[in-house]
C-alpha cells in the first residue's frame, strides 16, 4: 500500500508556474525547469526571454527561429527565448527564503529547488547582474561547481551555490542508486 504525504496547503512550497500569464511573471525571477535527472536554471528578463549558463552540448542542432540560439551558437551564458530554455518541459520558479520548519515538516526537506537562503537583489538587480555576466561570462562551465544554478543563484543572491548538487551528492551516497561515477557520466553526456 502506497501512503501519500499529506501537507496542509499552508505549508507546500509551489514551483509550477506553467500556468501563469507571461505577462505576470516578474522580470529577474530564478526560474527552471525539469530535464531527465536534472533541472535547468536561468533567470527570467522579461519579454519571454531568459538568460542562463548552459555547457557546450546544450541546445538545439539547428538554430531557434526566434531567437537563433544553437548548440552551434556558443555556449556559456546565452540569451534565450523561453521556448529555448523550457526546451518542451514545464516553466517552475526556484524558492527563496523557506522557512526551515517547513523544509523540515514537508517532502521538500531535500528539494533541490528550494534554499533557505534569502534573495538579496531585486527583480532588476538580478537582471542586471544577468546581463553583466551575458557580457563578462561566468567562467567555464563544470557540472559540480560552476553551472546553471551557481550561475542563477549568483544573480539572485550573489552567492553561487546549488542545492541540485548537494541533493544529487546526497542521493549519490545512497546504497539504491548507481554508483557516483555512473551518475556523473550521464550528466557529462547529456548537460
Amino acid at each position: 500500500m502506497i501512503v501519500e504525504e499529506v501537507v496542509p496547503p499552508i505549508l507546500q512550497v509551489e514551483h509550477d508556474i506553467a500556468g501563469w500569464d507571461i505577462r505576470l511573471i516578474p522580470e529577474g525571477l530564478h526560474i527552471y525547469v525539469h530535464r531527465p535527472l536534472y533541472t535547468h536554471h536561468g533567470i527570467y528578463i522579461g519579454d519571454g526571454k531568459a538568460i542562463h549558463f548552459v555547457g557546450p552540448k546544450a541546445g538545439p542542432t539547428r538554430a531557434c527561429k526566434k531567437c537563433g540560439f544553437s548548440r552551434n551558437t556558443g555556449h556559456g551564458v546565452v540569451e534565450t527565448c523561453l521556448e529555448c530554455f523550457l526546451d518542451g518541459g514545464f516553466l517552475c520558479r526556484y524558492n527563496y527564503n523557506v522557512p526551515r520548519m517547513i523544509l523540515s515538516i514537508t517532502s521538500h526537506t531535500m528539494c533541490p529547488n528550494c534554499t533557505t537562503t534569502e534573495r538579496s537583489k531585486s527583480g532588476s538587480e538580478i537582471v542586471e547582474t544577468a546581463k553583466e555576466k551575458l557580457k563578462e561570462g561566468f567562467g567555464k562551465y563544470n557540472l559540480l561547481s560552476n553551472n546553471c544554478e551557481h550561475f542563477a543563484t549568483f544573480c539572485s543572491t550573489g552567492t553561487a551555490f546549488s542545492q541540485q548538487v548537494k541533493h544529487t551528492a546526497a542521493l549519490a551516497a545512497s546504497p539504491l542508486l548507481p554508483p557516483a561515477p555512473l551518475l556523473l557520466m550521464f550528466y557529462r553526456n547529456n548537460i
